[in-house]
């Protein structure tokens, strides 16, 4: 049982074809309902089932970073763009800080990706580190009818006693089902039930990728004022588009990869930030990695790993590309490529938040460049995409990322040792550089001083490429952020 649900996340997880389509925006841009109209739907806790945990909750243990986890069904009868109603019960699992003051006052709502006919939450693992260190609730909303029902790694298949109840009535009514899950883990108390126990929750925030941020990006068409109950949305890649008319008035941060997701002129509006990630996949290596051994073996009736587990496996999932040789850089369907776009998430998320609460937006960013047709990313001697939002490793390279080979995944191909030595011909001459391009990075709003102390601390590995070499690896301290 064990190796048949690992094998079928390796061929899974990340690159279905289905992901290639185009997802249609569900809400129609027009009429904005007032807040007061997001219906408040009722929450339930699920039986134990068979399982005896939900499916896709936390790979890891929780209690060392003081939080806590629970499950809760959503019932409630939604409207879709037609007019036409449902009823429905679907599940959120909500991750947060046990203590009040542990808890920044934000949530992020994670519409999980279902491309692979299963439950991705990809902000929710590409982001942890940043969700976890900052303390944010994070919340895995069932949204769409694939990830309830009906493949093996669905709930109603997974647990069909644990989630008997669940009724999905289709995805035209997804957007309002969102919707009220949002307005229920803002609202202090839903019938006897205190979504967020003791927490105060301040702000709201959507994110989703790929085909999930087509289908953010038609809420926000349809509600540019998040409807009352989202306060914030991030738009991570698919194929969103770039155009959020009517004005906005909730902030949107969007995040592109490589994979030709960003063509055409971007919308000008002041609530708008467009981040074109140079280097970046579709899909990377720190979320496959996740899937693979941490959300895998949990999925398949293992305990959750312990603090040291986790650590571990972050360690792993977080390669840049600085070894010589790694397993994992040509497993394209299994991984992606390794460029780091998660310091790129943590980042948005930060920002985001600030954005929110302050008024203050983040800093814009260069688009990427492209061939003549417009369309192709335009790529330098080293087969690096050129232009967009340039973190340290793609600013001073020692790895080709081929981020769209495979179409959504990618590969990451080492320099050779000659490439590497006539690049930078000590250990020292490459950290030197990394190091400049890590403080302008920093300086500049696009990467948290936490990551980049993390980053050049990965840098270390690179020395092991110089045979013989006695240059030491030296402590880094980041500059202020955004200086």
């Amino acid at each position: 049982m064990l190796r048949r649900l690992l094998v079928t996340l390796l061929s899974l997880v990340l690159l279905p074809l289905a992901a290639l389509l185009p997802t249609s925006p569900s809400g129609a841009a027009g009429t904005k309902p007032p807040a007061d109209r997001v219906p408040l739907p009722t929450l339930s806790e699920p039986p134990a089932g068979l399982q005896g945990h939900p499916l896709w909750d936390s790979w890891h243990q929780l209690e060392p970073f003081g939080y806590t986890e629970q499950e809760w069904f959503v019932s409630g009868t939604a409207r879709a763009a037609d007019g036409s109603t449902a009823p429905y019960t679907t599940r959120v699992i909500v991750t947060r800080p046990k203590k009040r003051k542990d808890f920044n006052g934000s949530v992020m709502l994670d519409w999980v990706n279902v491309t692979a006919q299963f439950e991705n939450a990809v902000d929710s693992l590409e982001g942890r580190e940043e969700l976890l260190r900052s303390g944010w609730a994070f919340v895995h909303v069932s949204a769409q009818a694939a990830g309830v029902c009906c493949t093996p790694l669905t709930p109603q298949v997974w647990d069909p006693v644990r989630y008997a109840a669940l009724d999905h009535p289709g995805d035209a009514y997804a957007d309002d089902m969102f919707l009220q899950v949002a307005r229920a883990l803002r609202t202090k108390r839903v019938g006897d039930v205190r979504p967020m126990g003791r927490l105060k929750v301040r702000r709201v925030v959507a994110a989703g990728q790929s085909q999930s941020a087509g289908r953010l990006a038609g809420i926000v068409r349809a509600h540019p004022d998040g409807a009352g109950v989202i306060d914030g949305f991030l738009v991570h890649g698919g194929l969103a588009g770039l155009d959020y008319e009517p004005r906005l008035e909730v902030p949107v941060l969007q995040l592109n990869s490589d994979w030709a997701e960003s063509t055409g002129e971007a919308d000008d509006d002041p609530l708008y930030r467009l981040w074109d990630v140079a280097g970046s996949a579709h899909a990377g290596l720190f979320i496959g990695y996740q899937q693979v051994f941490g959300s895998g073996p949990r999925v398949a009736g293992l305990p959750a790993m312990d603090e040291q587990g986790y650590r571990d496996t972050i360690e792993a999932a977080g390669d840049y590309g600085q070894m010589a040789f790694n397993p994992l850089y040509p497993a394209c369907t299994v991984a992606g490529a390794s460029f780091p776009m998660r310091y790129a998430v943590n980042t948005a998320l930060r920002e985001l938040d600030e954005w929110i609460r302050t008024g203050r937006a983040p800093r814009p960013a260069p688009r990427f460049e492209f061939e003549a047709d417009g369309v192709t990313p335009a790529r330098d001697a080293d087969g690096n995409v050129l232009g967009g939002l340039r973190l340290p490793p793609i600013e001073v390279p020692v790895t080709t990322y081929r981020s769209t080979d495979c179409e959504l995944g990618g590969t990451t191909v080492p320099f050779d040792p000659i490439t590497l030595q006539q690049r930078y011909p000590t250990f020292a001459d490459y950290e030197q550089q990394l190091r400049r391009a890590t403080d302008r990075a920093v300086r500049k709003g696009w990467l948290l001083p936490v990551d980049a102390r993390d980053q050049m601390r990965r840098a270390c590995a690179v020395r092991d490429r110089y045979p013989g070499s006695g240059d030491e690896c030296r402590s880094y301290r980041p500059p202020r952020f955004g200086g």
